[in-house]
């Protein structure tokens, strides 16, 4: 049976997520940071490194828990990537605005304001003393007015100032800053409630693991189970070998039809039952429904650390997104 699962978007406490919390959260990381890649994207190495592709885009990801309050974002710089070699780091300067060449020299020159004639000072040297280069009229150089202006070595244009570009340092082509790639980095560091909602979940983790064992099982925490189109992390996986027994074991804050839909799927390629818990307490309607359809067991982690089969349901999803970081923290046990 070749089983395929449907796009995942989660609540974000897959164990990707917690995997990767984990990381920033025992200092093993001090923030997730962006790099430029070869091909002038943005990645961030950590993230990438810890999340599986079923927990979609890490950019996403990121923002979904800086949304929830769980990460904060901090604007780190601009970049500028080159829309030729895709190399970053480009170089500001400035260049000819007739040619576009950066081999311009800004020189004093003379103002003839009769006429309008601007030149260098040896245009209005003459033999017999000064004289306008355009006008002819005698001048004193001395007191003609002094302009600064640019001039383009390379097609010999005057101009008032340069037009700012941007150098390539690997292919040394030059751009109209608007015609680079540009990115703004952020770095995403952990929130004291991003703390609190990560040990919930591992918390909770830990409540599912020990009930189990109590009852014969054998189980391993943030594994993997193989499915036909490849592996499929999961929060935990416990077996017992005399009855020939599996249970597959999720964790999230407040449920919904993704996170049970996506537990289904796996447990029924592991041929195991699915058990999800719930740290918040709550579930949508339509996962409360779903895990009744796919006999998958809901149960509630409490304050005290332990598990219950009573939880509440939110009418929609949306309720969960207008939850107020508040409720969320009151949500969170220590």
């Amino acid at each position: 049976m070749n089983i395929m699962l449907a796009t995942e978007r989660s609540t974000m406490a897959t164990p990707g997520i917690l995997r990767l919390l984990q990381t920033i959260a025992d200092g093993s990381v001090e923030r997730f940071s962006p790099s430029i890649t070869d091909d002038g994207g943005v990645n961030y190495p950590t993230v990438e490194r810890e999340l599986p592709p079923s927990d979609g885009d890490p950019v996403e990801a990121l923002e979904r828990l800086a949304e929830m309050g769980v990460l904060f974002r901090e604007f780190q710089e601009k970049a500028y990537v080159c829309p030729e070699c895709r190399a970053d780091g480009m170089r500001y300067t400035t260049v000819c605005a007739d040619c576009g060449s950066e081999h311009t020299i800004e020189r004093q020159q003379r103002e003839h304001p009769p006429c309008g004639v601007i030149a260098p000072d040896a245009e209005f040297q003459t033999e017999n003393g000064g004289a306008c280069p355009h006008c002819d009229q005698g001048v004193a150089i001395e007191d003609l007015p002094v302009v600064h202006q640019h001039v383009c070595q390379t097609c010999g244009s005057y101009a008032d100032g340069t037009v700012g570009a941007l150098r390539c340092r690997e292919c040394a082509a030059v751009f109209d800053p608007q015609n680079a790639i540009e990115w703004v980095l952020y770095g995403y560091g952990i929130e004291e409630y991003g703390h609190q909602w990560l040990t919930t979940q591992l918390n909770a983790r830990a409540a599912l693991q020990s009930m189990l064992a109590d009852r014969g099982f054998e189980v391993d925490i943030d594994t993997a189970v193989r499915m036909d189109d490849g592996d499929r992390d999961v929060h935990l996986y416990a077996t017992e070998e005399l009855l020939d027994d599996r249970v597959i074991g999720a964790v999230h804050d407040r449920p919904d039809e993704t996170d049970v839909d996506r537990l289904h799927r796996i447990a029924s390629a592991a041929n195991a039952r699915g058990v999800l818990a719930t740290t918040s307490g709550s579930v949508t309607e339509r996962a409360d429904a779903l895990a009744q359809e796919y006999d998958i067991k809901l149960l509630r982690y409490t304050q005290e650390g332990t598990l219950a089969p009573d939880y509440t349901t939110d009418c929609e999803q949306a309720d969960r997104s207008r939850s107020s970081v508040f409720e969320r923290l009151t949500a969170s046990f220590r």
